[in-house]
């Protein structure tokens, strides 16, 4: 599981960093209003504090890119990863998938169903890789230039957590489902975006409830 994990975090990182260094972006004023547009990114890393693990509270590291699908809306794919610890949610595969193909359908783009051929066949794709991200949604609040609040829901998201070296005794499920709700506070310093967030989740089998809280320091990618 944890050469797995690791593998799989490294296949991911990769494929971001080599879809990302294929756009080219415009360099954006250094003060935003608040007005994202279809398309836009924002790639970011944080430190994380779990505060209810089966281990009790734990540091682990984290990632999460958001796709925007306009002034308001993004949809949000994020993994936290620690000593026995590790959370994703489908959006994981999905949005680098979609980044892949050229996040055509998130930079709405229009599809011909008549011109050219596989149109329709692309079209139902990036509408199943979206229904697949669509379950962490964030909606972006603005408070001020250059500050937005963006709540978030994650109803999919899968969880691994064991207790070191004991994982009969544990009350926790090593393996579930979860749901997530949280709060995130968006700073923008031109494409520099600093976000602290606090968030609660429970589990669908143990119902045991946890709190996780970090920082997340990112980058912004703006719509050309």
């Amino acid at each position: 599981m944890k050469k797995f994990m690791v593998i799989f975090i490294l296949f991911q990182v990769s494929s971001c960093i080599v879809t990302f260094s294929q756009f080219e972006y415009y360099k954006p004023d250094t003060t935003r209003n608040n007005q994202h547009k279809a398309g836009e990114m924002i790639l970011s890393a944080s430190p994380n504090f779990l505060l209810k693990t089966p281990n009790g509270v734990q540091f682990a590291g984290g990632l999460k890119f958001q796709i925007f699908l306009g002034k308001r809306l993004s949809i949000d794919a994020d993994m936290v990863f620690g000593r026995d610890y590790f959370h994703a949610g489908p959006g994981i595969i999905g949005l680098p998938l979609c980044l892949i193909a050229g996040g055509s359908f998130f930079k709405n783009q229009e599809f011909s169903f008549g011109d050219g051929e596989g149109s329709l066949t692309d079209f139902f794709i990036s509408v199943a890789i979206v229904a697949l991200s669509f379950e962490h949604i964030s909606y972006h609040i603005p408070v001020k230039k250059n500050l937005d609040i963006s709540p978030y829901l994650s109803l999919l998201r899968y969880k691994y957590a064991y207790e070191y070296g004991n994982y009969s005794d544990s009350k926790f499920i090593g393996e579930q489902m979860s749901f997530a709700s949280g709060m995130q506070i968006n700073k923008y310093f031109g494409r520099f975006v600093f976000s602290p967030y606090a968030e609660y989740n429970i589990g669908y089998k143990d119902h045991i409830s946890g709190c996780n809280v970090g920082v997340y320091c990112g980058i912004y990618f703006p719509y050309k």
